[in-house]
């Protein structure tokens, strides 16, 4: 699967998880959720207080978000999500709760639903975060991760703590067995959860 290239790779990924997504049943895509939620929780430092958190908002067909943000939330943690600009880069806004998992069905947040309402912090907010939870149609174990192909996390990413560590939610199956494409851009993740709860960390992350 290596072997081809990103455009084609994303082509067969999307094929794959839409056939993935299709067999899923509510009550799957629930325990998905949960098992997410309770996985990527671990990778918030138990005894350093409220965390700041950018978590993604999930498509129909990514790894459900919702439940994630919402045990955040309650925790006490300060959750942001992502607003798409024109130009395809980030800025972020704080989450609200019950709206990620209602916007999970329709699309992401974009800069006209901010003009709505919606405080914009700035795309250099991911500086002030203790961990980043991003999407991705497959990683491998060294950490690459292949995105939808905007670039939009590359460059957002830019901005982030280099202590905070990247987790990439996928579906099970997603962790790709061979190396994925890599250009000198693409910024590698530390980890990944999968919809099982399975949890990664890349071998080049250390630890």
């Amino acid at each position: 699967m290596s072997a081809l290239d990103k455009g084609d790779l994303r082509h067969v990924l999307r094929r794959e998880r839409r056939e993935r997504v299709a067999a899923l049943t509510p009550a799957r895509r629930e325990a998905a959720g949960a098992a997410l939620a309770s996985a990527v929780l671990g990778f918030v430092p138990p005894d350093a207080g409220p965390a700041t958190v950018a978590v993604y908002e999930s498509l129909p067909d990514e790894p459900p978000t919702g439940e994630l943000v919402r045990r955040l939330v309650e925790a006490g943690h300060t959750v942001l999500v992502p607003v798409t600009l024109d130009d395809w880069s980030l800025d972020w806004t704080p989450a609200r709760v019950g709206t990620v998992a209602d916007r999970a069905t329709t699309s992401r947040t974009t800069r006209q639903q901010a003009a709505e309402g919606l405080t914009l912090l700035g795309p250099d907010t991911l500086a002030r975060c203790d961990l980043v939870v991003v999407p991705a149609l497959a990683v491998d174990a060294d950490g690459s991760r292949l995105g939808q192909g905007g670039g939009c996390y590359d460059r957002a990413l830019a901005h982030r703590d280099p202590a905070a560590p990247v987790v990439a939610l996928v579906h099970d199956g997603e962790l790709s067995p061979t190396p994925l494409p890599r250009e000198p851009h693409d910024v590698p993740v530390d980890g990944w959860v999968t919809t099982t709860g399975e949890v990664g960390r890349a071998s080049s992350a250390g630890g």
